[in-house]
């Protein structure tokens, strides 16, 4: 990140896209620091930079004052500072920033008139939206936009998205954009915070199951971990993604950001039915042959039916459970017969029931 002297508005080249001021907070670090910074075209190294233009330490309201109870300015010798430094006046833009921090008070009686005039950018059907250098949005902003708006982990229309979102992603430094989705974030709930980074990273590539695109919870965790960090170090060494950065032997604070919301984060829970269904479905995943019966030959067959081969096979089945049963009332325990005896008769009784199919 550059100092405000490194940025000239005056060698500004006509054509280049206009600068942008925006509000950026600290990352891993409590209080929340804000400071204001610059985004802007750096045409010597081809892409965008930001520069610090002032720290404005915990509390940003410190610079706004009151004059009554319906209205709001930020300090004079603040904004002509800023001002100076832009090479033309920002109140307006800094007025803009500023807006959250606002009293409540007087922010509802002010609403109306302080929005008034905002209205959204037409786009030609078919225009394809490129940034100043002409490249297209990044696939991981736009994957991180996609959840943010439809909150799908599956991103197949990912590349059908409204060209009114897709401009919030032209145009703007790293940091400026990293700033954008740290503020957008906020707003996600903890059980979406893991799905918002599965989907952001496309992790469902990894796996061949078609339920990996819509149910990342059913896959096996430490796979979905293994790959979550193999994509996260490709994004880290990604220079393209990364414009102005220049050390590559650590994580920026962004990504480890990323690291911790991940493994303190876990998926949606599914409905107890759902849970049911994988219980049932890991505890058949292991294979078990069958038991082996124990097969007669066709020479005790006869012996224990006291019946020919030729007979025996000549029966149909209702002759041979008229036979079964004859057989079985006198070899039965209960009526004087052998409890083994009564046992081969069963298994040479089912042999040829399986022989009749």
């Amino acid at each position: 990140m550059s100092s405000p002297r490194h940025y000239n508005q005056a060698l500004r080249k006509h054509g280049e896209p206009d600068p942008t001021l925006y509000l950026a907070r600290s990352v891993l670090k409590s209080p929340i620091h804000f400071s204001l910074r610059l985004s802007h075209w750096n045409s010597a190294d081809n892409c965008f930079n930001t520069c610090e233009l002032a720290d404005l330490g915990t509390s940003p309201d410190k610079f706004i004052c009151y004059p009554n109870d319906t209205s709001f300015h930020l300090k004079t010798d603040f904004v002509y500072h800023i001002s100076t430094l832009c090479g033309r006046d920002r109140e307006d833009d800094l007025e803009r920033l500023f807006w959250p921090f606002v009293d409540p008070s007087v922010q509802q009686k002010m609403d109306h008139f302080f929005h008034r005039g905002t209205g959204q950018v037409q786009f030609q059907p078919g225009k394809k939206l490129l940034s100043f250098d002409g490249r297209p949005p990044h696939l991981f902003d736009q994957r991180r936009l996609h959840f943010l708006r439809f909150g799908a982990t599956d991103q197949g229309r990912v590349f059908r998205m409204p060209p009114r979102l897709l401009t919030k992603l032209l145009n703007r430094s790293r940091d400026e954009l990293e700033q954008y989705f740290l503020e957008e974030e906020a707003r996600l709930l903890e059980h979406e915070l893991k799905s918002y980074l599965y989907a952001a990273l496309n992790l469902q590539h990894h796996f061949s199951e078609s339920y990996a695109r819509t149910i990342p919870q059913a896959l096996p965790p430490e796979k979905v971990d293994e790959v979550f960090l193999h994509e996260l170090c490709l994004l880290n060494d990604n220079h393209e993604f990364w414009q102005e950065r220049t050390d590559y032997s650590r994580l920026p604070l962004y990504l480890i950001r990323y690291l911790i919301l991940f493994f303190d984060s876990g998926f949606p829970r599914q409905p107890r039915g759902f849970e049911q269904a994988r219980e049932f479905m890991n505890g058949h995943r292991e294979f078990r042959w069958p038991e082996r019966k124990s097969r007669m030959n066709k020479d005790e067959i006869s012996s224990i039916f006291e019946e020919s081969e030729e007979t025996l096979r000549r029966m149909d089945k209702k002759e041979l459970i008229k036979l079964f049963r004859q057989k079985a009332k006198a070899l039965h325990p209960d009526t004087g017969g052998n409890h083994e005896e009564f046992v081969r008769l069963n298994e040479a009784y089912e042999e040829l029931l399986r022989s009749k199919k």
